[in-house]
């Protein structure tokens, strides 16, 4: 006999929503909240956002991010200006506040749940001096989202010493955290990456790994570190995924090859295309929280998340990218699978990807911003900007116990189309034909072309739990889409 009761029905639809229960359990009533969740699904659904706003973009911006619901721009004046993008159907007001940042700032990332706003400086050279090598110091500083000051919680500053075979300040950071940890993945003109993880609150190192070779990372748990490598091993370049433990601090550097969890292989590419790099991408964090200030009816639950990793070939001196989508899911399950104490296990592509991911030459979609792929659905807009006619917004959606669901009910929706057939790519840049067939879901929707040429002309989008984001051209201008 089935349940029909109202809270019954709605850890149904949680389940299948890929959502878990807020802490307004007190406040609203399981039959209010069914009947708003089922709404916010059919909006997201048919793509018919309740709400869109326009932000500009600073004209002197150094850097911008998306991310927990709150949209950061920094500026080359030491300010940053902070908007929280509003939710109806999660209770979400809008706000905006500027806090003070650092003059000399680099790069930063932010976790507004646990109000971490984390900023790195600018390096500073060091010269070699007396048979000693030439460094980076680079300092880090854990502040406060709502304030820009020193963090309640943790250490005032992290220091770290970047040693380097040449005397360049070229470097590019690539910075996330989850719950306590900070990792930093550092990679300086000469080819030099090095892996960096700390514990924010108490400025305790728990990894370092260098190596030429890493190019990417992702929290895969918040004790496991995905790192993506285009590696040269046997004579033959191939990229490859390692998992890595954090949860045991050591000041050891770790070798990817030696002490890695396991290795997950890729198809085997021809002998005349050259892998170039690999890039990672998954929102949020597995240990992600909502604000518990905010009172959210609902939110993601942990472990509904996707892995969208892309790598760049080159072949006959063209550049080409492929994205491999993959859920959380099929790679941890892997992992947990292996004996204990498993140390440099190859968990082969016949093994996890042609069932459990799904490998496509890329669609549009933009390689500078990490924002569009988050929860299980991934955001593509594409633009005809020859003729300016029409806009195109696509959400891919990976949830499988909703893809289950729709099928199981014929699978009857105007906008919305299932691929469950076979994706076999047949270029030649394998070595053979590469079969995946993991099902998803497109959601399309058609925008308006621009009336006058002031209008904006959008390219790019950005996904969050409530928003869609769409960026101008320019960079000039933000269109907020509400859920």
């Amino acid at each position: 006999m089935v349940d029909e009761s109202p809270p019954a029905q709605y850890a149904i639809e949680l389940a299948v929503s890929g959502l878990e229960d807020g802490k307004r359990r007190s406040l609203v009533s399981a039959a209010s909240r069914l009947a708003l969740l089922k709404e916010r699904n059919e909006h997201w659904e048919t793509l018919q956002w309740v709400e869109s706003r326009d932000l500009p973009l600073l004209q002197d911006d150094i850097e911008w991010q998306l991310y927990g619901g709150v949209l950061a721009q920094s500026n080359l004046l030491g300010t940053m200006r902070l908007y929280q993008l509003p939710s109806q159907y999660r209770n979400i007001p809008a706000s905006s506040w500027r806090i003070p940042l650092l003059s000399n700032t680099e790069d930063f990332t932010m976790d507004p749940a646990q109000d971490l706003l984390v900023l790195v400086e600018k390096p500073i050279l060091i010269p070699a001096h007396n048979n000693t090598k030439s460094y980076m110091q680079i300092r880090i500083h854990p502040r406060s989202l709502s304030t820009g000051h020193a963090h309640p919680s943790a250490v005032k500053v992290i220091d770290y010493r970047l040693y380097m075979q040449s005397a360049k300040l070229e470097m590019e950071l690539s910075i996330q955290t989850c719950s306590k940890i900070l990792a930093i993945l550092f990679i300086v003109e000469d080819n030099i990456s090095e892996l960096m993880v700390w514990n924010w609150q108490t400025g305790e190192l728990t990894l370092r790994s260098s190596s030429r070779d890493i190019t990417t990372f992702a929290f895969l748990t918040p004790h496991l570190l995905l790192v993506g490598t285009v590696m040269d091993e046997t004579g033959v370049t191939e990229p490859r995924l390692f998992v890595l433990d954090i949860s045991k601090p050591s000041t050891k550097k770790v070798a990817l090859t030696n002490d890695c969890v396991c290795v997950f292989g890729f198809p085997s590419f021809d002998f005349v295309v050259s892998p170039v790099t690999i890039l990672i991408r998954s929102d949020p964090s597995p240990g992600c929280k909502p604000n518990s200030e905010a009172h959210v009816p609902f939110s993601i639950a942990h472990g509904q998340r996707l892995f969208l990793i892309t790598t760049w070939v080159e072949e006959k001196q063209e550049t080409v990218s492929y994205d491999l989508f993959v859920p959380e899911n099929v790679l941890l399950s892997s992992v947990m699978a292996l004996p204990p104490q498993t140390r440099r296990h190859v968990i082969n592509w016949n093994e996890w990807g042609p069932t459990g991911t799904r490998f496509l030459k890329s669609p549009p979609h933009p390689h500078v911003w990490t924002g569009n792929v988050f929860g299980s659905k991934f955001v593509s807009f594409v633009t005809d900007t020859a003729g300016r006619s029409s806009q195109t917004l696509q959400i891919w959606d990976f949830n499988q116990l909703a893809i289950k669901r729709a099928a199981a009910l014929g699978f009857e929706k105007e906008d919305m189309r299932l691929v469950n057939d076979t994706t076999v790519i047949k270029d030649k840049v394998f070595a053979r034909r590469v079969r995946t067939s993991l099902p998803y879901t497109i959601t399309t929707r058609t925008l308006p072309p621009p009336r006058s040429p002031g209008e904006p002309t959008f390219t790019n989008a950005m996904l969050d739990e409530d928003t869609i984001v769409l960026v101008d051209c320019d960079y000039r201008r933000l269109r907020v889409l509400t859920f």
